[in-house]
């Protein structure tokens, strides 16, 4: 259980580092609308890509890197979510 817990930490953390990264690159362009349409994307598309690995990760019965494989892009969906909002509305 407990390493379930860290896991699921660690990949909330990851995260939103890597989408600090992201969207820092973003915003230091000179067409912030569009790089934040790129890094949104990319998000949403890693956000699948690790539900998906998640998934097959629970089914052989890994739940620490599941755990971190659904965590991981929860931060920067999330986030991105609200850059976009902000961005375009």
């Amino acid at each position: 259980m407990r390493s379930v817990v860290v896991a699921a930490i660690g990949g909330l953390i990851i995260g939103h580092v890597l989408w600090l990264i992201g969207i820092s690159l973003a915003i230091n362009t000179t067409s912030v609308s569009s790089w934040v349409l790129v890094v949104s994307a990319v998000c949403l598309l890693v956000a699948v890509l690790s539900g998906l690995l998640g998934w097959r990760l629970e089914k052989r019965k890994a739940y620490a890197p599941a755990w971190f494989a659904w965590c991981l892009p929860v931060a920067p969906v999330l986030l991105s979510i609200i850059v976009l909002g902000v961005t375009y509305l």
